[in-house]
């Protein structure tokens, strides 16, 4: 009885071990070695086809974004707010940027909207020198003085009564679009914004009342 019993023992456990070898792993379906061999909705990471945001496991480096574009794209400290899409910033005084008794200085690199609308806002300057292109709104009163625009694309609107005014000390233009390939500013005179205090990029792009990149065809270089 014992010798039949260890028969069928051992027929059990060449069974288990049969039925155990037969058993069908799925996860060989979804082997690949480029994302051409997944099904739509799956990519090939790690030698495994995976549906992003759901069979990845946590953690997996693969589907994360690089750390240094992180740091590329982080919103420079100057700005109250950032569009990494476009790399735009904007400073805005009424949003609680440091605007008064401090140059505003856009982050090189980047498209800066600055908007200088709370009084005497952007007085100590505002530096576009290194940016990709500007656009400066003086509605503040008192707002902007020594505005400067760096090559790329400058609009610098003053609208505030008193705004854009030359410095005293040191004394110096309102605004000087200098290199910028197009640079366009508008005064109200009738508010004593600008008072003649601007240089235009070109002598022939000048209005009498700001500049205009389109009033002569060399006004606008720009790409």
């Amino acid at each position: 009885m014992k010798w039949i019993a260890l028969c069928l023992g051992g027929l059990v456990l060449a069974a288990v071990a049969v039925s155990s070898c037969s058993i069908n792993h799925r996860s060989g379906q979804y082997e690949c070695n480029t994302s051409n061999d997944c099904d739509d909705g799956r990519t090939c990471n790690g030698g495994l086809c995976v549906a992003i945001g759901v069979d990845a496991p946590p953690g997996d480096g693969g589907l994360k974004k690089d750390a240094a574009i992180d740091a590329a794209d982080a919103c420079p400290s100057q700005c109250t707010s950032c569009s990494a899409a476009g790399k735009v910033c904007t400073i805005d005084c009424a949003a609680g940027a440091v605007c008064t008794n401090a140059a505003v200085t856009c982050p090189a690199g980047w498209s800066c909207a600055v908007r200088c609308n709370t009084t005497n806002s952007c007085r100590s300057g505002v530096s576009c020198t290194g940016t990709l292109s500007c656009d400066v709104q003086c509605s503040g009163a008192n707002s902007c003085r020594a505005v400067t625009c760096g090559p790329g694309r400058c609009n610098v609107s003053c609208t505030g009564s008193n705004s854009c005014r030359g410095s005293i000390m040191p004394p110096g233009p309102g605004v000087t679009c200098g290199p910028s390939c197009g640079c366009d500013v508008t005064c109200n005179p009738a508010n004593g914004a600008c008072a003649n205090t601007v240089v235009c990029n070109k002598l022939q792009c000048d209005t009498g009342l700001g500049c205009s990149s389109t009033v002569f065809p060399s006004c606008s270089t720009c790409p």
